[in-house]
């Protein structure tokens, strides 16, 4: 596979993975040895590219996903990053299932009015490997002890299904006015 501007695949698939775990757009130009404007294009070459590598070989989708979890490789290999926050100065942000769930309906109800859940995200301090990690830990909290013979399973369902409604209420309220008509000016 041919390089684009000299970025190989596997440079540009770990350039994307370390944006999404919160490097910046100049630092990956820095690494790469290019310009922003180079790796703009670039980026959207590649981007473009993507959809027929993986129709003539679907691993390739295995293997650019892999640069979401393990960016470090290529150009990148060995680059020292703060990984993303741990987990304990993310729950400082999110230090309950209440705010977890704040933060997860604001996303969704918001990207039904067509504003991107990343902007929702950094509203908050957060990008999305802090997300995944956060997701992480609260998938775990809410869905222990959530079988029905568990002595906590009413507890936590009350408290899970009730931050759930109280949030979607919340921003669905807050959003009521920025509802999008697509076909407002259609008559029939």
């Amino acid at each position: 596979m041919e390089a684009i501007n000299g970025v190989t695949f596997e440079d540009w698939g770990a350039a994307c993975g370390n944006i999404a775990q919160g490097m910046s757009a100049e630092e990956v130009c820095e690494i790469l040895g290019l310009e922003l404007p180079v790796w703009q294009k670039t980026n959207d070459e590649w981007a473009g590219k993507l959809g027929d590598i993986m129709a003539q070989d679907m691993n390739m989708a295995t293997v650019y996903s892999g640069f979401f979890t393990n960016p470090k490789v290529g150009k990148f290999a060995g680059v020292s990053q703060d990984a993303g926050s741990s987990i304990d100065s993310l729950l400082q942000k999110a230090p309950d299932f209440d705010t977890y769930q704040k933060i997860f309906s604001h996303q969704s109800v918001a990207s039904e009015h067509g504003i991107d859940a990343v902007t929702v995200l950094e509203e908050y301090g957060l990008n999305l490997h802090d997300w995944s990690q956060l997701s992480m830990h609260y998938s775990s909290y809410a869905n222990s002890d959530f079988h029905h013979t568990s002595p906590e399973y009413m507890e936590r369902y009350k408290e899970v299904s009730g931050a759930i409604d109280k949030w979607d209420k919340h921003w669905k309220e807050h959003y009521k006015n920025d509802a999008v008509d697509l076909a407002d000016d259609i008559d029939f």
